[in-house]
């Protein structure tokens, strides 16, 4: 995957984080000196305007040497000089402008203000720390005796979701590539334990048993094991935990139900164990097929990179770099002897992954990354789902650092205290956020003074502040992350999760574990209920800039600074108008992941016709192939023959053509679903769709590019706008089912409209051939 590699190897050990912490408060003091250096306002500006120029000039010409070794010290550079410029804001913030003597409120408003920044200033330095220097690891090859290899369990784990997105999972585990007799995979399944079975509720018992008995069928059509405990206790962490004494392998692979593994999953991984006898753990990059919630409904996913792929391939490398890597819950392998030696998964807190990491740590035990997308996963399919996983990982990390405390845990490196500090207090961004979005309307509505300062020097400092971070980012994470959407993230996340963190501060002990819904199937488009708090917002930011407007007109001699607040107020209101695009929820009918597949793809219709093509997606039960003519497929529309594929020159299986559009440059796209008549055939559709590792790897590099921070501002003031107005136009015409999308999609040429019929014809070929100004597009068919 693309990183920014300091090393290239299979082992690695971390460096001394004592020297790297005394060489850091060396550099602070050092920062701190040169920012408290009194300056002039045309100083401040220049000296700014040549450090920023510096570090674009760096930025700009590093940008596609990162693999270089001397990328380390441009990235070092770059993080001290956006480290400088923000330093210089808050030490003038605080020695300057605070507006203390201009009553109570204003003080106490403008100290919670800038104590926000503050926050912010400490999160995103040690934000920065995993991005000083990484490591980009490359598996050990596996023994060629297969005698010498051992034992591997592999662990699905299941709660109430649908038994057929689990079949899928554990078609590809049971196909991994590794000795069928070294091999053993269990469903553990959580839904059909003794307590739900023999739950009161007979509707909720009925489901449970059918579900049970779908699951249990499926496990032994594809050679896996099915294990059922007594009670749910302990959510996913305890039916792990239970697994461990009913199975023997040295090591255990960690599905969740919807993360389909590679078929060279465990080639990929264990060979980092045989290597070191200390290791615990190797993660690997969670890939999803499916977009979140923003990306849907924002209409992004097919255009930018997804968003977590700064956490998987910008910050875990550098944690890893630091020896700080931990468990994320799936697509992980870990060693046995070292969970028997921890007391098995932790079960604490919330984030069971994060927390048997730490207990692991501090038994001596070590981990590694590997920057490999080797699953295909679900995101959350609602803006609900999103929040209550965002809410079960906030709530998680604050509980792993009040109740473990890991600067008072032995056997913790200071890098691996360090960074668990950092993964805890940034989840407390939702208050901060809050106060930055509630100041500025606060000041507007009511006359309150935040800051004791001119308009030019508010801006001579904050400026140099913000755009020195933004070319620091766009730097170190710009193709995984693109400008503004960590900001965009955070405002729609704030207001549900603010409350949810402030409940648990009263007990630490009393949040429980939801499972996160995917796959859901929306019949049509609909405002989230959880938009209520965007409306409130909007309301009151409405109210404050048409406050500031009178103001302007009224009070001459404030006019810069409500001018400052007020495009402070807009900024905001712009982002509460997108979060307002994130709640409608847009229809999802296809209940099947498809992601994309590029492979060379024969279709035999009948004895007769052959017709060449190209396979672009595929899933468990059909795909979609491109072709240059579409004259043999009337032939088999016409005469209703079945289709055999040919992929890559191996005959697979028969398949019923669904759809056919055509696409803007000429081409066909053919919609396929599969006939799959035994269990040979659908283990082929799996290794199709979710096979290959380096189709996953292409598929996530095509998404992996930089956009500039003008453009990407633009674009989303288009996604504020746009669907900030449809949002309100369903919200007052509820009936309205539906409503139309910015792209076009491919022209409908022939649809089947159930399994019995021969399809209608919707154009004929004359009048579409002649017909081009069509999108290529083709995802629906």
């Amino acid at each position: 995957m693309p990183s920014t590699p300091s090393l290239t190897r299979h082992l690695h050990r971390p460096p001394s984080g004592m020297k790297f912490g005394l060489a850091a408060i060396a550099v602070g003091c050092g920062l701190v000196m040169i920012a408290s250096l009194p300056a002039s306002r045309d100083l401040q500006i220049a000296g700014s305007i040549c450090l920023l120029t510096f570090m674009l000039i760096l930025s700009l010409f590093w940008r596609d040497r990162q693999q270089l070794a001397s990328a380390n010290v441009v990235r070092i550079l770059l993080i001290l000089g956006s480290t400088l410029l923000f330093l210089r804001y808050l030490i003038w913030r605080g020695s300057e402008s605070l507006p203390l003597e201009s009553g109570l409120t204003s003080a106490v408003c403008g100290l919670t203000l800038f104590i926000a920044e503050c926050y912010v200033f400490v999160i995103g330095t040690l934000g920065q720390i995993p991005h000083l220097k990484n490591i980009k690891r490359t598996s050990p090859p596996l023994p060629v005796d297969a005698s010498l290899l051992p034992n591997v369990d592999v662990y699905i784990t299941t709660y109430d979701e649908d038994p057929e997105l689990l079949k899928t999972t554990v078609i590809a585990a049971t196909q991994m590539r590794y000795p069928t007799q070294k091999l053993n995979v269990y469903v553990l399944d959580d839904g059909g334990t003794h307590e739900k079975l023999h739950q009161s509720d007979p509707a909720r018992r009925q489901t449970a048993a059918w579900r049970a008995r779908r699951i249990k069928d499926i496990s032994s059509q594809f050679g896996a094991h099915y294990l059922a405990r007594e009670k749910n206790i302990h959510a996913k962490a305890g039916n792990l935990n239970d697994a461990l004494p009913l199975t023997q392998g040295n090591f255990i692979v960690v599905l969740d139900c919807d993360h389909v593994p590679t078929a060279d999953f465990i080639e990929r991984t264990l060979g980092f164990f045989l290597e070191d006898e200390k290791l615990f753990l190797v993660q690997t990059a969670h890939n999803f097929v499916t977009p979140d919630p923003l990306e849907r409904n924002l209409l992004t996913d097919a255009q930018s990179p997804a968003e977590n792929e700064k956490f998987y391939y910008a910050t875990m490398p550098g944690l890893d770099y630091w020896g700080a890597a931990f468990f994320c819950g799936s697509a992980a392998m870990l060693r046995r002897s070292a969970l028997d030696d921890i007391g098995g998964f932790s079960t604490s807190t919330l984030t069971e992954d994060a927390e048997t990491s730490l207990e692991a740590f501090s038994h001596g035990y070590t981990s590694a990354y590997l920057d490999a997308p080797l699953v295909s996963g679900l995101q959350p399919d609602t803006f609900s789902g999103f929040i209550q996983q965002r809410a079960r990982w906030a709530q998680g990390m604050w509980q792993i650092f009040f109740l473990k405390n890991p600067w008072g845990l032995k056997g913790l490196s200071f890098m691996q205290r360090l960074m668990y500090t950092n993964f805890s207090l940034f989840w407390g961004f939702p208050v901060s956020r809050l106060c930055l979005m509630f100041m500025p309307i606060i000041a507007l509505l009511w006359g309150v003074t935040l800051a004791e300062t001119s308009v030019s020097d508010a801006l001579s400092y904050c400026v140099p502040a913000l755009i020195g971070s933004l070319i620091t980012g766009q730097y170190l994470h710009g193709r995984f992350r693109w400008p503004f959407v960590t900001h965009l993230y955070e405002v729609i996340q704030s207001l549900h999760l603010a409350s949810s963190e402030l409940k648990l501060l009263g007990n630490f002990r009393a949040a429980k574990f939801l499972v996160t819904p995917k796959s859901e199937i929306l019949e049509q488009d609909f405002v989230s209920s959880m938009a209520k708090p965007f409306y409130w917002m909007l309301f009151l930011s409405i109210a404050a800039l048409s406050a500031g407007a009178l103001r302007i007109i009224n009070e001459p001699s404030q006019r810069d600074m409500l001018l400052f607040v007020s495009f402070w107020t807009l900024t905001d209101f712009i982002f509460l108008l997108c979060a307002l695009g994130v709640t409608l929820e847009r229809k999802q009918r296809r209940t099947e992941p498809r992601p994309k597949v590029e492979s060379n793809v024969q279709l035999q219709i009948g004895p007769e016709h052959t017709q060449n093509g190209t396979l672009t997606d595929a899933s468990a039960s059909g795909a979609a192939v491109v072709t240059d003519s579409h004259s043999a497929i009337w032939v088999a529309l016409i005469h209703k023959h079945p289709v055999s594929l040919v992929i890559d020159g191996q005959p697979s299986f028969d398949a019923r053509v669904q759809k056919i559009t055509q696409l803007q440059d000429g081409r066909v796209a053919v919609g396929l679903s599969y006939q799959l008549n035994d269990t040979a055939s659908e283990r082929s559709a799996i290794a199709i769709a979710f096979g290959s590792s380096a189709q996953l790897d292409r598929n996530v590099r095509r998404g992996q590019y930089r956009k500039n921070a003008l453009t990407m501002g633009m674009m989303l003031l288009h996604k504020a706008l746009m669907l900030g107005f449809r949002h309100f136009v369903l919200l007052l015409k509820p009936k309205r089912q539906s409503l139309p999308i910015e792209s076009s999609k491919p022209r409908l040429i022939w649809e089947r409209k159930n399994e019995n019929s021969p399809g209608t014809m919707l154009k004929n070929s004359k009048t579409v051939a002649g017909n081009r100004a069509l999108s290529a597009t083709t995802r629906e068919r």
